[in-house]
């Protein structure tokens, strides 16, 4: 068996025969389609429905055009998997030749019928992304959350089905955790599964969003944040024991607005003396402190 073979998990030879799939993966019969005929056939684009499942929350539009007038002049070379449901069809895999054939103008597209539970819906929909490399890290960490919580799998089966190491997937999973706007940056790839993977060593929120904001903008290699993550995570352990009470509400508040105009970490440290404290600004590396100085118009080496 080979590598990719192992890596398409257990159960979809029974729903799909597509020749980009392992031949393991051709053996099915194929369902009744329209008219009791069985093979490939041509249905109304309005009568098939996108899946439910997909784990891809985002499709380029611009490749959507792209395909899009490639179908306008070759048509849709590859016929789209469905399922039948009642009346209508619903996409196993092909979501994207559907759009961008309804995009051309088509009225048909063809369509491979199969027999496909819930489970093999969502698994198909998974590993069809999967094998194309479709899918960003948080679409696929959303894709395994959800066919665990869908099926009651384990972290360790959810990686026997997908031929993945455990650590892999929970890794992958552990995404989750970043705040969103984080996660968003990962999504657009504007931040790495590298990236992604030092700022979840981090336990403050408001830290791991500066980090981010600045690895992004200043395009920092993974192994430069790695560094920074680590002197941050000494903060963190530093940080707690220095303060006896937590900052009041209004304070709280202040140090927010401030972390989020200097893009790093603050903390305003009130003094038992009414009107009296101070503010610390932390900076990460030589170039942040002089990126903190042109924020707060310092001029330096005059």
């Amino acid at each position: 068996m080979s590598k990719e073979q192992r890596r398409l998990g257990r159960g979809l030879s029974s729903i799909i025969s597509l020749d980009a799939l392992p031949a393991s993966l051709q053996q099915s019969e194929p369902a009744s389609a329209p008219g009791g005929k069985l093979g490939v056939h041509e249905v109304p684009v309005e009568i098939v429905m996108a899946n439910p499942y997909q784990p891809r929350e985002s499709i380029d539009s611009r490749r959507l055009e792209e395909l899009a007038a490639s179908i306008r002049q070759t048509g849709v070379l590859q016929p789209v998997l469905v399922r039948k449901r009642g009346e209508s069809y619903e996409i196993i895999a092909g979501e994207r030749r559907l759009r961008a054939a309804r995009i051309a103008g088509l009225s048909t597209i063809p369509v491979l019928v199969r027999d496909a539970d819930e489970r093999q819906m969502l698994e198909m929909a998974l590993i069809e992304n999967l094998q194309r490399e479709d899918l960003n890290p948080i679409e696929r960490a959303n894709a395994y959350r959800t066919y665990c919580t869908k099926f009651g799998l384990s972290v360790q089966e959810l990686a026997d089905r997908l031929g993945e190491d455990r650590s892999t997937v929970a890794n992958i999973l552990r995404l989750l955790e970043l705040p969103e706007q984080v996660k968003e940056m990962v999504s657009r790839g504007l931040l790495s599964m590298g990236h992604a993977r030092c700022l979840l060593g981090i336990s403050d929120a408001s830290t791991q969003l500066q980090l981010a904001r600045k690895a992004s903008e200043l395009g920092w290699p993974v192994r430069r944040l790695e560094q920074l993550a680590q002197s941050a995570k000494k903060g963190d352990a530093a940080g707690p024991s220095s303060q006896k009470h937590p900052a009041r509400p209004q304070i709280a508040l202040l140090e927010q607005r401030l972390s989020d105009a200097l893009s790093t970490r603050v903390r305003i440290a009130e003094s038992r003396r009414r009107g009296r404290g101070k503010v610390v600004i932390e900076y990460f590396s030589l170039e942040d402190f002089d990126r903190l100085m042109g924020r707060l118009g310092v001029r330096l080496n005059e």
